[in-house]
């Protein structure tokens, strides 16, 4: 199966398909297929999200939350970014504790941001990973976090390695 076409599902968006709508969204949002452009993506998003599709409700977070397309307004990224983490969206438990450990739109609460903390931290490529929860927040957005965890989890398999099969395999 190929990739549908903008016309295509510009046509499924106006019929009320909740998913075009998402996918639509995606697209201007990451420029995928066409230009950027964060206003066409927000309305789509939304349009996504009033027709059921929450997936959308992450990325309508992070266009609040980093004020593209709109003006900067972390309480309303706390909205989506909440209704995205009730489904289990690791990426919106990660802004929703930077959202609580600032205090960004919202009465800093750290106790509300460790337990987010502990949320992504319990999914299986984060296990074990120690670090500060400032340390944690003070990255500029997730990919930088999965970045240093991904550096930390070679390091640490590496000197797993070393230690069990001796320096040979130090440079794998």
């Amino acid at each position: 199966m190929g990739i549908i076409s903008i016309e295509n599902l510009e046509k499924l968006a106006t019929s009320g398909n909740s998913d075009a709508n998402y996918e639509l969204g995606l697209r201007y949002y990451k420029g995928i297929g066409v230009d950027v452009d964060y206003t066409k993506a927000k309305g789509y998003f939304e349009t996504a999200i009033n027709g059921g599709c929450n997936a959308a409700a992450y990325y309508l977070g992070m266009i609040y939350y980093n004020g593209k397309g709109t003006v900067t307004n972390h309480s309303k990224a706390k909205e989506y970014f909440e209704k995205s983490e009730a489904d289990n969206n690791i990426f919106s438990s990660y802004y929703l504790g930077k959202i609580y450990y600032w205090g960004d739109g919202v009465e800093k609460n750290v106790e509300k941001a460790t337990s987010y903390k502990s949320k992504v931290l319990a999914k299986p490529f984060f296990a074990n990973q120690d670090t500060d929860i400032e340390n944690f927040y003070s990255f500029s957005d997730f990919e930088d976090v999965t970045r240093t965890y991904a550096t930390n989890l070679q390091k640490k398999v590496q000197n797993e390695f070393t230690s069990l099969f001796g320096k040979e395999f130090q440079n794998l």
